[in-house]
């Protein structure tokens, strides 16, 4: 791997932010026809993928549609990620509604992820204690944790595990319903938009069966491969690619917001990931650091602004090949975070007692 900075010092001769936003501006232009038209297009697509699990026709198709819906989630996620940055259309209160509509397949409260997203993960990127995503546990922390919750971080950073991750740490504890330790409190506006994607759950668990029976096919089937299967490759999806904008051994974690700040965290806090085809599936997601940079630039303009921030800045912009050799090295050096020396390092290994010595 390339380190283009040491993990935490800060960059160089690195332009500031003001200036590389200044220089994006032109960008950061939504157009309202063009958002319109992608998320019209995605729910059609992701209606149909799901009318397709609960028609008469072979399993195997059901099977296709399935991981293809979830797919189609993932998209309208980022729509709705979008929106609820003020990115999607020029109309604010158009974007809180598109929002809201593009983040019920993934059952994602607006105002939960608006307050968790929009101002703690990239207010704070990679400080300990305000950023509360794939947060990195210190060796002393993960010792003092009961059995189970070891062999859960063990499971989450496995490299099997960031659908899990995303699944409890994310979205069940953070997103769905308020709780009292969220850092809003308990709004009413989190409770209702609680309400509203537990109200299209339930319609969507309602849809497919009632499809399933006028087609005359299985229920079960229809549950599983229409909504089951979808929201588990979602799931995965999604807590894979935040996994990997924000952990490498070069990408540094802090728990000093001193230290944190002059690292310039607007340039080394995440990583452009290059995987063209899955870039273009996810609606260029992966080009992240102009994304953190300007949250404000819609994603169908992500591509050319993460272009120009190259140009811009090539010393300070980290890039790595997304490939299945990449993500297991990465998977496999960072467990924990070493916060005084900046540093990941790997899990403790396991205390075996050795056999035939009586107590």
């Amino acid at each position: 791997m390339r380190q283009t900075a040491a993990p935490g010092g800060a960059p160089q001769g690195a332009p500031s932010r003001r200036e590389l936003r200044a220089a994006l501006a032109p960008l950061a232009k939504p157009d309202t026809a063009i958002a319109l038209a992608w998320l019209t297009g995605d729910a059609l697509v992701w209606l149909a993928l799901t009318a397709v699990t609960a028609s008469e026709v072979a399993w195997g198709w059901k099977l296709l549609a399935g991981l293809a819906a979830g797919l189609w989630i993932a998209r309208l996620f980022i729509i709705g990620h979008d929106a609820c940055h003020q990115a999607l259309t020029a109309h604010r209160k158009l974007n809180r509604v598109l929002g809201r509509i593009a983040f019920l397949p993934s059952c994602t409260p607006y105002s939960l992820w608006e307050l968790g997203h929009n101002q703690a993960h990239h207010g704070f990127t990679n400080l300990r204690g305000r950023d509360g995503v794939w947060v990195p546990l210190s060796a002393e922390e993960y010792a003092a944790l009961p059995a189970h919750r070891r062999a859960l971080e063990r499971a989450y950073r496995s490299g099997w595990g960031p659908g899990l991750y995303y699944a409890v740490e994310l979205w069940w504890k953070k997103l769905y319903f308020p709780r009292p330790e969220q850092g809003g409190g308990q709004r009413p506006l989190f409770a209702r938009d609680g309400a509203l994607v537990t109200a299209f759950a339930f319609t969507w668990v309602g849809a497919l069966w009632v499809g399933a029976t006028v087609a005359g096919t299985s229920v079960l089937q229809a549950l599983f491969f229409g909504l089951l299967l979808p929201v588990l490759v979602w799931k995965h999806l999604m807590g894979f690619v935040i996994y990997v904008h924000h952990t490498e051994p070069d990408v540094a974690w802090y728990d000093d917001g001193a230290a944190w700040a002059a690292s310039l965290p607007y340039l080394g806090a995440t990583l452009h990931l290059q995987a063209p085809l899955l870039d273009a599936l996810l609606h260029r997601i992966l080009q992240h650091p102009a994304h953190h940079l300007d949250m404000t630039i819609p994603f169908y303009r992500l591509r050319a602004a993460q272009q120009s921030l190259r140009a811009l800045a090539p010393q300070h912009v980290q890039a790595r090949q997304l490939t299945w050799a990449y993500y297991w090295q990465v998977a496999r050096q960072c467990k924990l975070y070493d916060y005084r020396q900046q540093k990941w390092c790997s899990f403790p290994a396991p205390v075996r007692r050795a056999r035939g010595v009586e107590a």
